[in-house]
């Protein structure tokens, strides 16, 4: 059985429609979620670029990594050289590439 039992039906402008359909597609919703988030007050956000969950990946990865060798410093009660110019490479990598993505935008 049907949970929403009252249709309601309403004009808008083209311009209108076009915006609804293109912040309801930007929030990964369909057109009535949409309208049902907006009328309980949420807030809709957009959802994250391609770009940003690759970057958000990148950073996983690169905590898990930090992660590993934290345990093996526990362990052994020292970091190793190799192991500390590896995490400083990849996160001034990551960095860099940030930054190129980011200020090539303005």
């Amino acid at each position: 059985m049907r949970k929403r039992t009252i249709k309601k039906q309403m004009w808008i402008n083209q311009e209108e429609d076009n915006l609804l359909k293109l912040k309801s597609k930007k929030a990964g919703l369909n057109e009535s979620e949409f309208l049902r988030s907006c009328i309980k007050g949420y807030k809709i956000k957009e959802q994250p670029t391609k770009e940003i969950r690759e970057f958000i990946k990148q950073i996983s990865g690169i905590a898990n990594n930090i992660n590993q060798i934290a345990i093996r410093v526990n362990v052994r009660g020292y970091i190793q050289k190799e192991e500390l110019e590896y995490l400083r490479n990849t996160i001034n990598q990551f960095i860099l590439e940030f930054q190129k993505k980011v200020y090539s935008r303005e």
